[in-house]
């Protein structure tokens, strides 16, 4: 005979799990719908999902600043119906800090409560505290599937920098319509809601960095000012970039009553870049009239370099002095043998490279002695409780008339327009360039000069091509007793002259000082490339000062023609 088992099935009733969590993870709004300064009204709201269950009262623990927001009250929110009566009780418990471990920070709001650990002590939690709220509703219907509670804080007027933390849910644990407690209640997302103030509303330091409108936005936008403390082995507490227009604002990543130093640093593979591009030949010129005019006795008659920061830029063999190897520096420079800042041996492309960085208040009012003084000079400032404004003024050495490093206040006009550089009060000079059509395998490209007005004792260029497609063969010259120079690197050639003596100067109209020389790789039929002319050029008069340069283009196109053949 054959048994059977038979099972019986009996229906079990499963607990619905409701869940609990923030609203928003970020409040960046007061109850007015304005950016939050010290002093408003925050409004956080808790969400609620009943899940079909009967859930009605909740059990919270917040963690808060004490001295930074102040709980005010709590109000219903959608969620709870609007013919329940809701009561809510607080307890509030001043220095105490809830530990966070892994067993006390899951999602289920129970197991929270039940390994929930606390230290409180003023001396080691001298800015927390728990808010222990019980909220009560009794209601013939369920909750809603929406906010259940809003929490409102004021934002205490704290001393500038103050540390402000976010508010964090500890747990939230339901109970039902009949008492029973939810012991599967969720606390889901994150735990932590950040108060986000006003850029300026909590700021230690505001201020910007003064660039030259010559620097690239590329070379703007990776420039950081890096901030330590001022320990013989300084430690870093800020690190972030400037951005385009150099502003920047410090808070809570500094402490208050403490001083720091400011530095601008620059990757590491970007500094002979934005030097090569700042030394060119009228820092040149205006270094070497200054040193050739100078007095019987040594000292300067300053016409040239007319301020303290202008011979710090050309004291680039940095011996303390200006002198004779700073001229010949600057000329190798300039004739592209050699950058006058580069990155230290080693320095790969993940380090940075320090400018010295000043406070504008001295950078423009730096004496012709006080200078030798600046060499490790870096702008230095101690915070207190309030905001303090900081201006920082850069300088780079062998920039010698500033046109990349800070402009010191008389030229904050210079800068270069469509590619053109335009000296406001010191004249300009106009070149033409014309496209080129190819009908041998030969290119000239004449570089046609007006000086108007001027007297000229230094002209440079910087031309980028295809070398892929033409091929650089010589420069001719056309200068009265000048020294000439032609560097070529890769794509890139950078030529120019200067007056030997400053004698012998280039005046006129239709003068052509500068012819380039190319040849085509490939059948002149296909021969359609452009020489570019780069930002970096310049021009000096007779007086070694910088003049401007106003290009009719800065794209010379060489077409090649149909009957062109390259033998």
């Amino acid at each position: 005979m054959r048994k059977f088992l038979a099972l019986l099935l009996v229906p079990v009733a499963l607990q619905a799990q409701p869940a609990l969590w923030w609203g928003s993870n970020t409040i960046n709004k007061n109850v007015n719908g304005g950016a939050i300064v010290k002093g408003d009204t925050v409004e956080m709201e808790v969400k609620l999902n009943p899940n079909f269950s009967t859930i009605r009262s909740v059990y919270f623990d917040f963690q808060h600043q004490k001295d930074a927001i102040t709980l005010l009250d709590v109000q219903r929110g959608a969620g709870i119906p609007q013919a329940a009566n809701f009561s809510y009780t607080n307890y509030y418990y001043p220095n105490c800090r809830f530990n966070r471990t892994a067993s006390n920070t899951t999602n289920n709001a129970w197991n929270n409560y039940m390994n929930a650990n606390y230290t409180c002590n003023s001396a080691t939690v001298p800015y927390h505290a728990i808010n222990r709220i019980m909220v009560n509703v009794s209601s013939a219907s369920n909750m809603e599937h929406a906010t259940y509670i809003k929490l409102r804080f004021r934002v205490t007027n704290t001393v500038a920098g103050f540390p402000y933390d976010s508010v964090y849910m500890n747990f939230a644990v339901g109970y039902d319509a009949a008492g029973q407690t939810m012991t599967n209640t969720e606390n889901v997302g994150a735990k932590g809601v950040w108060i986000d103030f006003s850029p300026l509303a909590n700021n230690l330091v505001v201020g910007d960095v003064k660039h030259s409108a010559n620097v690239s936005a590329g070379m703007k936008s990776v420039m950081r000012l890096s901030v330590t403390d001022t320990m013989p082995q300084p430690t870093e507490a800020s690190n972030t970039f400037v951005g385009g227009n150099g502003a920047f604002s410090f808070a809570q990543q500094l402490a208050n009553n403490t001083p720091y130093r400011f530095r601008l640093a620059l990757p590491a593979d970007s500094v002979a870049k934005l030097s090569s591009s700042a030394t060119t030949i009228s820092d040149y010129t205006m270094a070497v009239q200054e040193f050739i005019t100078q007095n019987l006795d040594r000292t300067y008659k300053n016409n040239n370099i007319n301020k303290g920061i202008k011979y710090w830029a050309a004291d680039v063999n940095m011996n303390g002095e200006f002198d004779g190897g700073d001229v010949q520096k600057l000329f190798n420079a300039v004739t592209g043998l050699d950058t006058i800042v580069k990155a230290p041996a080693g320095c790969a492309s993940n380090c940075y490279y320090t400018l010295p960085t000043i406070k504008r208040s001295v950078y423009d009012t730096l004496g012709f002695t006080a200078w030798k003084t600046l060499n490790t000079a870096y702008a230095s400032l101690a915070t207190t409780t309030a905001e303090q404004s900081l201006a920082l003024n850069y300088v780079l050495r062998g920039d010698v008339n500033l046109s990349h490093s800070s402009l010191v206040t008389e030229q904050q006009a210079a800068m270069y327009s469509m590619s053109s550089l335009v000296v406001p009060g010191a004249g300009s000079i106009d070149v033409n360039l014309n496209n080129v059509v190819v009908t041998s395998n030969t290119i000239a490209i004449p570089f046609i000069v007006d000086t108007k007005t001027l007297k000229l004792s230094g002209l440079q260029f910087e031309v980028k091509y295809d070398n892929t497609k033409v091929k650089f063969e010589k420069m001719e010259v056309n200068t009265p007793s000048w020294v000439s120079f032609v560097h070529p690197i890769g794509d890139v050639l950078r030529f120019g002259a200067l007056d030997r003596d400053l004698k012998n100067t280039l005046s006129g109209s239709n003068l052509v000082p500068f012819k380039l020389y190319f040849s085509a790789l490939q059948p002149g039929v296909d021969l359609n490339t452009s020489v570019v002319i780069v930002p970096t050029m310049d021009a000096a008069d007779d007086k070694g000062n910088q003049v401007g340069i106003n290009l009719n283009t800065t794209v010379i196109k060489l077409l090649g023609a149909n009957f062109f053949r390259n033998p």
